[in-house]
């Protein structure tokens, strides 16, 4: 009986060891366009490609754009055993390159397990958003609002945002517009262009304290609504609503003490959302907003979405929103990041005119046709 047992719990460790440590082995194809000729430089992007193109085929979970490569390796041995699946190693199986294109294929041990470190994952998923900068708006500037706004801004501080100072937006000429923001897209846009945010929390506090008498000792009945939409700066797009609700007898003074505690949580399950919301984009596809100017006409204009169609990586979809003298609004959906669009854009030309990069942001690209 006793070497029965022994032999269940010898068993019973093997299958945890595995479990805990269960590893695939998946090979995945990556490709990479070569800019004037710098085959190294494409030759890396290809892999990198190959990498996430394993990782999804294997779990479907991201590994880090490598834009911060010496920190890469770094980063999976922080993580590796800690996510649902990344890279324990890899290697290269083919490449070759053909015209302007470089081709790998490689084979990588995809080791997979339970998340351990939250904050790891959302440090993840930021570098990968490319460290979006935060603001955050409360129309009203009462101290129901001022505690919300300051609440909030603390734990998105403490979870690696970069947080733009509010104050900002109210000393300029916005001030007066602050509480239409949230039924006006344009606007909500332009302040995030104007002060360097790619995200934005419009919020709303509401707190009242009713008085009544209980043996006649007077008490008060503290209620707070806290209400928060977080945008795409860039785009305009929701992010994610949220809406919290607390009310409890006490002392007229608790009414700062909820309204903190309310508003954390609103800011928790924004984030929640928000990192689901990236982690599903990053393990898919992105819509990244292209902005096109210079344009002749409207032939002009289907040769350039043709060039978009065919030229850059990852392609899936496109939606035009506008078309007006010469400047075109377009939704790309892709497979990648903003940085691997804006390459592929900035080596297309139209007849003799090139295409000039005038600014990149985490979801927006916007370009200029030059001679």
């Amino acid at each position: 009986m006793k070497i029965l047992s022994a032999v269940l719990c010898s068993a019973l460790f093997l299958i945890f060891c595995t479990s805990a440590g269960a590893q695939s082995r998946v090979r995945a194809d990556g490709m990479s366009t070569i800019h004037k000729n710098l085959v190294d430089i494409a030759r890396d992007k290809a892999i990198e490609n190959a990498q996430r193109n394993a990782v999804e085929k294997a779990v479907g979970v991201m590994v880090t754009s490598t834009s911060e490569v010496e920190n890469y390796q770094l980063k999976l041995d922080r993580i590796l055993s800690e996510s649902r699946g990344f890279i324990n190693s890899y290697k290269v199986i083919s490449e070759k390159r053909e015209a302007d294109s470089y081709f790998v294929t490689i084979e990588a041990d995809i080791g997979s397990g339970k998340l351990k470190d939250r904050m790891q994952a959302i440090n993840l998923i930021i570098a990968r958003k490319s460290k979006p900068r935060l603001m955050i708006l409360f129309g009203e500037q009462a101290q129901k609002d001022a505690l919300a706004e300051a609440a909030m801004a603390k734990y998105f501080l403490s979870k690696g945002f970069k947080v733009i100072d509010a104050e900002t937006v109210r000393k300029g000429k916005e001030k007066e517009n602050l509480q239409n923001l949230a039924s006006d897209r344009k606007a909500v846009t332009d302040i995030a262009h104007r002060y360097g945010a790619e995200v934005v929390i419009l919020g709303r506090a509401e707190a009242t304290s009713q008085s009544f008498n209980v043996g006649g000792i007077e008490m008060h009945s503290n209620k707070v609504i806290v209400s928060g939409k977080v945008i795409n700066g860039d785009t305009g797009e929701v992010l994610a609503t949220e809406s919290e609700t607390k009310s409890v007898p006490g002392m007229k003074g608790d009414i700062k003490a909820i309204t903190e505690e309310v508003s954390l949580k609103i800011a928790r399950n924004m984030l929640d959302s928000v990192l689901d919301r990236w982690s599903s984009e990053l393990a898919n596809t992105a819509t990244v907003k292209l902005v096109a100017s210079g344009l002749g006409g409207y032939e002009d204009l289907m040769k350039f979405k043709d060039m978009v169609v065919q030229e850059v990586k990852g392609f899936k979809e496109m939606q035009q929103r506008a078309f007006q003298q010469g400047r075109v609004e377009l939704d790309v959906e892709l497979r990648g990041n903003t940085q691997g669009m804006a390459d592929d854009v900035a080596a297309m030309s139209l007849g003799n005119r090139k295409v000039k990069i005038l600014e990149i942001t985490p979801n927006r690209i916007e370009v200029r046709l030059v001679p």
